[in-house]
């Protein structure tokens, strides 16, 4: 009894709600703070496969094929979750736009990992028939879905693009800038590109200054439209900072639909 309530009634519904809240996310926000784990295109990659592993428990097919896809999945979120709590990320992006540190999503997969252990499935006993065609469903639209989004990808050339048209943005920009590694007195560089959906010219103004985090010598820029630009950033590692430094980077545009261009940048200081 107790099999059958973990893996066909509590784990889907913790993997279909961390799919949710992914997915609630990248709808509402091209922002991150959670590196490159909060790329759009891993967040729906990761949000599809929670669907697809929650349909899969739900409906009570190869049980123990399911336990092992579940037990390798939560051993790869307790090992990306506890590494970025190890390097100092503030937000691990495991809750779409819910703010949560990795320590509680680690403490969660450990907690789900340990119940895994002890609640492995019976051979040949399937669960309720009503929970067995729910998963079905989901499972058979979560494909579905996965497949389209696919297609758009690939058809816009980008997730991070086909993602912006789906949500009718004007300007698209990477939510977050990875620029590497760094050391105490360094100054990190990186360019960032900007894409413009619009029928008209958009000039980026300015954006950014503070002393440790730049937009440098590149504005005002003018892109055409439908059309990309590129500028620079530039990130200053102060004295005393360590594990994940993250800053946030704003641009004034003339595009009145989208004034105002915000994404993250940041790097992991090494000792």
């Amino acid at each position: 009894m107790r099999q059958t309530i973990l893996l066909q009634v509590v784990l889907p519904a913790l993997l279909i709600s961390g799919a949710g809240l992914k997915l609630y996310g990248v709808s509402v926000s091209t922002a991150s703070e959670a590196g490159w784990l909060g790329r759009p295109g891993v967040q729906l990659a990761t949000a599809e496969w929670e669907l697809l592993l929650g349909a899969w428990l739900l409906s009570g097919v190869a049980p123990r094929a399911a336990w092992f896809a579940t037990l390798g999945t939560f051993l790869a979120f307790a090992g990306v979750s506890g590494y970025l709590g190890w390097v100092g990320m503030a937000s691990c992006g495991c809750f779409g736009a819910l703010r949560t540190t990795p320590w509680w999503a680690f403490g969660i997969d450990l907690a789900v990992l340990v119940l895994l252990a002890f609640c492995r499935p019976l051979a040949g006993a399937p669960g309720p028939a009503g929970l067995r065609g729910a998963g079905v469903w989901l499972g058979s639209v979560s494909l579905a879905c996965g497949l389209l989004f696919a297609a758009s990808g690939l058809y816009f050339r980008s997730a991070e693009v086909a993602l912006a048209k789906l949500r009718g943005e004007s300007l698209s920009v990477a939510p977050y800038v990875d620029l590497g590694l760094g050391r105490t007195g360094d100054t990190l560089q990186s360019s960032v590109t900007v894409t413009n959906f619009t029928d008209e010219p958009v000039r980026l103004i300015g954006g950014t200054t503070d002393c440790t985090c730049a937009t440098v010598d590149d504005f005002p820029l003018t892109i055409p439209p439908g059309g990309q630009a590129d500028f620079r950033v530039r990130l200053n590692v102060l004295p005393g900072s360590s594990g994940q430094l993250t800053r946030e980077v704003r641009v004034q545009t003339t595009c009145p639909a989208q004034p105002m261009l915000l994404f993250r940048i940041g790097c992991r200081v090494e000792g």
